[in-house]
């Protein structure tokens, strides 16, 4: 059985589902997966200032693909997406989430599965089902080896409200051993805009509000930071903000606006809006966050600084770097490292100490060179122009993708596979796989920890 038992408990002031995991391969152990690090299996690439070394990519889930025939999105289909996240438990266990349900918020239900890693990445659990998301998920370290997951996606405190929202939060136990649901035990109070709410096919009080938490969380000054993006009613474009809790992330506000809509994009018909954020802090205490404003080559990443905690930003300054779900990492040694994509997965490392100059490195190349099964291969293809993309070449990969550091300097990079149309044969599988990383410090990178 996938669920060795079930039960319910009277929580206040909510229910709790708690569900006891099995199938996981060992307990913790090898926190920073000393095996995926073994000298033997790493590839040196060469980066100015940096040696980088790049082990072989483990397969996390192959699954069938599937895309849905959906007259409510762009009256053709909706492909699934697997669009995965990455988080590290306190002492080293991993999880890793992806999304079920198609690409498009006109789902009857809204899924997003899990798995775990008790060695640090080399050997993964069985999937859950269990996520009620479909967009990537914020993890909040908790006590006892647990991490809080907040709900992306909230919805209206009671159908009409349209400043204050809830949503369950996930708290993933000891190590992913056990979780805990617990419904709307999330809520984002006073937002001090009307925002936009999406129907859908769901039970109205399932419509989705547009407050989206989603990125990553910071503890600052003693208070949680959290990136989400925000679309006020009757807008079309969105604004990446700010979110602070003082109470371990179960109340959060609005803090601030790190970017709204450019009025001289506004008129590019595939132009977002600043959306999807990452944040680290630098190493003189300032923030700094990384944003997607499209999806395509054209669409590079904007990046703005804040120097008071985050409440106010930068004029936001455009990045090499280019277009979807940017992943931030800020390493022992001072390094840099962002994964990013759309078309292909790159990861851009940068070893000054405001991520000034950056190097890139094709994740797509290295793992295709790694796999003998050319099925597992990411290949790019043409597809005819669309009203909801700003160019035809398209890759066979989400490009989302989740980033942590697992040990001083190693990281684990997890992103994905899939075919991006209906599967040729039953081998043509949704896949995700994660990618050992080892940064040191060059001879010339001047970096110092």
């Amino acid at each position: 059985m996938f669920i060795r038992k079930i039960h319910y408990r009277v929580m206040i002031p909510a229910v709790a589902l708690g569900i006891l995991l099995g199938g996981v391969a060992a307990k913790s152990g090898q926190t920073a997966g000393s095996g995926l690090f073994s000298p033997t299996s790493m590839q040196e690439v060469v980066v100015e200032g940096l040696r980088v070394r790049l082990g072989q990519p483990v397969q996390v889930t192959a699954q069938i693909g599937w895309e849905v025939g959906w007259p409510q999105f762009m009256g053709k289909h909706a492909f699934t997406h697997l669009t995965p996240a990455l988080a590290r438990f306190p002492q080293g266990e991993l999880i890793a989430t992806y999304t079920l349900d198609p690409d498009t918020q006109s789902n009857p239900v809204f899924v997003s599965g899990f798995q775990i890693s008790k060695d640090g990445g080399a050997r993964w659990g069985r999937r859950y089902s269990l996520l009620m998301q479909h967009i990537t998920v914020i993890f909040v370290p908790k006590p006892n080896d647990s991490l809080m997951a907040l709900p992306s996606e909230m919805f209206q405190e009671t159908p009409g409200d349209e400043h204050n929202f809830r949503g369950p939060y996930y708290l993933f136990e000891h190590g992913g051993d056990r979780m805990v649901m617990v419904p709307d035990g999330v809520r984002v109070v006073d937002w001090p805009w009307p925002a936009e709410v999406y129907s859908s096919p769901q039970p109205r009080d399932n419509w989705h509000a547009g407050v989206i938490l989603t990125g990553n969380a910071l503890s600052i000054n003693g208070k949680l930071l959290a990136t989400g993006y925000f679309q006020k009613k009757g807008e079309k474009t969105t604004s990446a903000v700010i979110l602070t809790s003082t109470d371990g992330g179960y109340t959060w506000r609005y803090l601030s606006t790190v970017a709204g809509p450019d009025p001289a994009l506004v008129s590019q018909r595939s132009y977002e809006g600043a959306n999807e954020m990452s944040m680290i802090q630098l190493a003189d205490g300032d923030l700094m966050a990384v944003f997607r404003v499209g999806s395509g080559r054209k669409w590079n990443l904007r990046r703005a600084y804040s120097h008071d905690g985050g409440r106010t930003w930068s004029k936001p300054d455009v990045l090499p770097a280019w277009s979807v779900d940017p992943q931030l990492v800020r390493t022992a040694n001072g390094t840099i490292a962002l994964s990013t994509g759309r078309p292909g997965i790159s990861l851009w490392l940068s070893t000054d100490p405001r991520g000034t100059n950056w190097k890139q490195i094709d994740i797509v190349a290295h793992h295709n060179r790694c796999v003998t099964d050319p099925r597992q291969r990411i290949n790019s293809f043409e597809i005819n122009p669309s009203p909801y993309l700003s160019e035809t070449a398209r890759w066979q990969t989400s490009s989302y993708t989740g980033l942590v550091e697992v040990a001083p300097n190693r990281l684990i990079l997890l992103y994905d596979r899939v075919p991006e149309g209906p599967p040729v044969d039953d081998h043509d599988l949704s896949r995700a796989y994660v990618l050992p990383i080892e940064l040191e410090p060059g001879s010339n990178s001047g970096n110092k920890p």
